[in-house]
């Protein structure tokens, strides 16, 4: 029985909303005691939401939108009200009428000035002014104010959206990361929290990147959304892979004699063997006759992607240059551990075998690596590539990380990568 989902934090994006409303209607207050109109504070504080974004390049995307969409709509508004007053119109039924038909140049101009993202701002401002004010006595005013409104709203969302603390960053460490249970909380309801925390964290400076047990491309589709910058330790240490050029940059193989030695251990032990081989900086994996069910289904479910390439066994070349990653078996919990102390015993320290978790109910994955294929040497050729000495790691087994992750990940990891990353002057 799963345990119940904890609700997601109140993040700080929806602290910073209350406050810019409230900031808003404080702006407003103070208009009210001067001598000129005071405008409407409902407008400020939609244009202050509307900016506040978890990124600060978004934040100035949609105040850029905002302010266009706002003069062209009161450029259009204020014609449209001068349209009126020369021709004595009156009747509210032909004004509104006519208001909709002028819809279609307020939206063609957005085209014509290539800012379509602007057209709804600008629809919104110009209706606001036509369809409520058109019969007011100084509609002028409104026009004015109404503009004052939008940019009260925009600079407060703005200050509000990039206000900071001054803090120290240490941008001399490398923080190192897992992922299940780690960074991919066990209770899924707060990775896109996480996941917009540690973009900001990587946008400011941190030295950051991931050492999982993972393929690259299940490390692409669990981090989708996040922006890595530094080279990703995958197939736990087997290889270090650079997300951005799509590329391996180093990788530790099987020797193509203790591979043809295991995979013949693993037929006599009547299973079957995804091998993955490094044909130029390309992953290939062979497969042959599957021995379960669990290899079909999980065969069928990553064969169509874009990072795996999967190829019947018949084509492999099978030569002493072959670069062999390493090898994964998908059997039945029992018959993984009776797999494993076979390897274990005839192949001694030629190879390092695993028993993981697989996911497919009651199997579990046995992988065979070069013994020099780890995660700590791995870190080390990390280090040397990106020439940061001090690392950080977390993980969720005790003992072997730097930053014990205990309560299944997530939000913790990130809250514990800030507090390392800013060293915040006032504490």
């Amino acid at each position: 029985m799963k345990g119940a989902k904890r609700l997601p934090p109140i993040g700080a994006r929806i602290i910073k909303s209350a406050v810019s409303v409230a900031l808003c209607m404080l702006i407003y207050f103070v208009r009210t005691l001067l001598p000129v109109g005071n405008g409407i504070p409902f407008y400020s504080a939609l244009a202050a939401l509307w900016c506040l974004q978890p990124y600060s390049a978004t934040s100035k995307n949609n105040a850029g939108q905002r302010s266009i969409g706002t003069f062209i709509g009161a450029a259009f508004g204020l014609v449209f009200i001068v349209m009126l007053k020369g021709s004595g119109l009156t009747k509210q039924i032909a004004v509104y009428l006519l208001a909709s038909a002028v819809i279609i140049p307020v939206i063609y101009l957005t085209v014509l000035l290539d800012k379509r993202n602007a057209s709804f701002f600008s629809c919104v401002v110009f209706l606001s002014i036509a369809l409520t004010h058109s019969f007011d006595s100084d509609p002028y005013l409104f026009v004015f104010n109404r503009v004052l409104d939008t940019f009260i709203g925009i600079g407060v969302g703005l200050a509000v959206n990039n206000f900071h603390l001054p803090i120290k960053h240490d941008s001399d460490t490398l923080f190192v990361s897992g992922i299940d249970s780690v960074l991919i909380p066990d209770d899924s309801n707060s990775v896109q929290y996480s996941k917009v925390e540690l973009n900001r964290l990587i946008r400011l400076g941190v030295k950051f990147t991931i050492s999982t047990i993972h393929t690259p491309a299940v490390v692409m589709s669990l981090m989708k959304g996040v922006e890595l910058r530094l080279p990703v330790i995958v197939m736990d240490g087997a290889a270090l892979y650079d997300i951005k050029q799509k590329e391996y940059i180093e990788a530790e193989y099987l020797p193509a004699d203790i591979s043809e030695k295991a995979e013949e251990i693993i037929a006599q032990n009547g299973s079957h063997c995804f091998v993955n081989v490094m044909y130029d900086s390309t992953l290939l994996i062979f497969y042959g006759e599957f021995t379960n069910p669990a290899e079909k289904e999980l065969f069928d479910s990553f064969k169509h992607s874009p990072y795996r390439n999967y190829i019947r066994s018949s084509f492999r070349r099978h030569d002493a240059n072959e670069r062999i990653l390493y090898l994964t078996v998908l059997e039945t919990a029992e018959r993984a551990k009776v797999l494993k102390d076979k390897l274990t015993v005839q192949l001694g320290g030629q190879v390092r075998v695993t028993v993981t978790e697989s996911g497919f109910d009651g199997y579990e994955y046995v992988r065979v690596y070069s013994p020099l294929a780890s995660k700590h040497e791995m870190l080390k050729k990390l280090k040397a590539h990106t020439g940061i000495e001090k690392t950080v790691t977390f993980g969720s087994i005790k003992g072997e990380y730097d930053v014990y992750i205990g309560d299944g990940g997530g939000n913790t990891t990130v809250k514990k990568l800030k507090k390392l990353y800013r060293d915040d002057v006032y504490h």
